[in-house]
C-alpha cells in the first residue's frame, strides 16, 4: 500500500486538504464542507469530516492506517477537549493517533518558528497567539465578534457603518466615507441601516466586507477613514501587547528575538494599518521581528506534517 503525507485546512464552510507520497510526490489537493467543533460539535463535524475525507481516499486508492502524518489545521478548535474531539474524528476513521497532529488553524503558523513567537491575525474576526520559552501556547482574544474580535474586519467594518450613520444625523461630516457606503450597501437613511445592521449582525462576513472603504476614503484623502484605521491599528496592538505579556516573553527582554507572524485579510491587504502597526510594534518591542507566511495554512499544515 502507499504510504503518504496529508495536510488539512479546515474552516467553518470549506475545508482543503493535501496529501504528498512518501516519494514526495503530490497526489492532490482536495475540497470539501468544512465544519468548527466550538460551534458544530463533535457529531456534526464527524459527519462533515467524513463525508469529505474517506471519498478521498478510496478514489485515489489509500488507506487511513497508511498514513504516516496527518497534520490538520481546524477551526474551532479552542480547548483540549476540541482537540480530543477532533483526534476522536479521525483515529474512527482509521488513522493511527500517533501520526495525527492537531491544531487550531489560527495557531498554525506559531509552529514554522522554533523558538519564541507570536501569530496576530485580523480578518473578519481577530486571535493572538504566542509561545513562550517553555513551549506553553497561550492565546488572546478570538471569542466572537460580539464578545471581543478587536481590530478585526468585522469591528471596521462596524466603525464604517457608524461613520457613516453619524454623517446621515448630522453629528459629523465624512462625505467621502458616506458616499463610499452608499454606493455599495445601496443605503441611504437612518432607518434603512438600522434595519440592515439588525438583520446581518450575526452575519459577520456580510459586515467585515465594507471594511475596505475605510482605507479607500482614507487615500482619498479624508481623515475619517484615517481614524477608523488607526482605531483598529491600536485595537491589534493591544492583542499582541497582551499576548506578549501573558505568554512570560516580557520576562526575556534582551534574549533572542521573538518572531510574529501576521495573517487575514484586514493585515494583509490594508497597507496603511499593516505599516503604522508595525511601525508602533517596531518601537515598543524591539526584540520581535515580524514576518508574514510565505505559505497557505493547507500548505503550512503540509509542511509540518512531513517535518
Amino acid at each position: 500500500m502507499m504510504k503518504y503525507y496529508a495536510g488539512l485546512d479546515i474552516g467553518g464552510s470549506v475545508a482543503r486538504m493535501k496529501i504528498e507520497s512518501a516519494e514526495g510526490n503530490v497526489i492532490g489537493e482536495f475540497y470539501g464542507t468544512g465544519g468548527t467543533m466550538n460551534t458544530d460539535g463533535f457529531e456534526l463535524c464527524n459527519e462533515k469530516y467524513r463525508k469529505f475525507i474517506l471519498p478521498v481516499l478510496k478514489e485515489n486508492h489509500l488507506k487511513a492506517e497508511d498514513c504516516i502524518r496527518i497534520c490538520i489545521a481546524a477551526s474551532g478548535i479552542d480547548s483540549k477537549r476540541q482537540e480530543e474531539e477532533c483526534l476522536r474524528s479521525f483515529t474512527e476513521m482509521g488513522f493511527n493517533r500517533g501520526s495525527i497532529a492537531v491544531h487550531n488553524d489560527c495557531e498554525i503558523f506559531l509552529h514554522m518558528s522554533s523558538g519564541p513567537a507570536i501569530v496576530l491575525i485580523s480578518g473578519t474576526g481577530s486571535i493572538a497567539f504566542a509561545r513562550g520559552e517553555s513551549g506553553e501556547i497561550t492565546r488572546c482574544g478570538g471569542w466572537g465578534h460580539v464578545l471581543s474580535d478587536e481590530g478585526s474586519g468585522f469591528h471596521m467594518g462596524m466603525k464604517v457603518i457608524k461613520e457613516a450613520a453619524s454623517h446621515i444625523d448630522g453629528r459629523q461630516d465624512c462625505s467621502v466615507l458616506y458616499k463610499l457606503f452608499a454606493e455599495k450597501s445601496g443605503l441611504t437613511t437612518l432607518d434603512e441601516i438600522n434595519v440592515f445592521v439588525n438583520d446581518k449582525l450575526m452575519e459577520k462576513a456580510e459586515i467585515a466586507s465594507y471594511s475596505i472603504l475605510a482605507e479607500k476614503a482614507c487615500i482619498m484623502g479624508e481623515e475619517a477613514g484615517l481614524k477608523i484605521i488607526r482605531e483598529c491599528r491600536d485595537e491589534l496592538f493591544t492583542l499582541v501587547r497582551d499576548v506578549y505579556n501573558k505568554a512570560g516573553l516580557h520576562k526575556y527582554e534582551g534574549e533572542k528575538p521573538v518572531e510574529l507572524w501576521y495573517w487575514g485579510s484586514v493585515l494583509l491587504k490594508n497597507k496603511i494599518l499593516r505599516d503604522e502597526l508595525s511601525q508602533i510594534i517596531n518601537n515598543v518591542f524591539p526584540r520581535i521581528i515580524i514576518k508574514i507566511p510565505e505559505l497557505s495554512a493547507l500548505d503550512t499544515a503540509m509542511e509540518l506534517a512531513i517535518r
